[in-house]
């Protein structure tokens, strides 16, 4: 296992799945890279008692702040003799994502999932379980 990709979101979750990273990067002697996307930031539109709300791009500011948690991420397992490289990606969508991920050939990607129920999924939809369907290597999902 020479590759393993780390989808990250910069939440209190990140620490568990850099953990699992680390751990398998150093049995393995494997590189890891750091993927995060930038979200979409909300903004109001205030119409009254009704204010939808709309997502812009992510502002410069926050795509800077991202990739300053993202080098203190790298920082954090390269100070353990693990080679990381880091990548982060805005104004994209899941194929994207996936398309990325088969370009570093990578042999295991790990990701969480927020273990909604399953009526949530069947309205909402769930970001891991349409990214697993999509990556064709293996995944790690880590419950969160």
């Amino acid at each position: 296992m020479k590759t393993i990709v780390t989808l990250v979101d910069l939440s209190e979750v990140t620490f568990k799945l850099l953990k699992h990273a680390h751990a398998l990067a150093k049995a393995f002697d494997s590189n890891v890279v750091i993927v995060h996307v930038v979200p979409k930031e909300p903004i109001v539109v205030g119409l009254g008692v009704v204010s939808p709300t709309i997502l812009r791009d992510p502002s410069p500011e926050s795509f800077h702040t991202d990739q300053t948690k993202l080098q203190e991420l790298k920082e954090s397992l390269t100070k353990f003799g693990i080679h990381v490289t880091t990548a982060q990606m805005a104004e994209t969508n899941i194929e994207d994502v996936v398309k990325y991920i088969e370009s570093l050939e990578a042999d295991l990607v790990i990701m969480g999932s927020h273990g909604h129920g399953a009526f949530y999924n069947l309205f909402i939809g769930s970001v891991a379980a349409d990214m697993v369907k999509r990556i064709q290597s293996p995944v790690l999902l880590v419950p969160v």
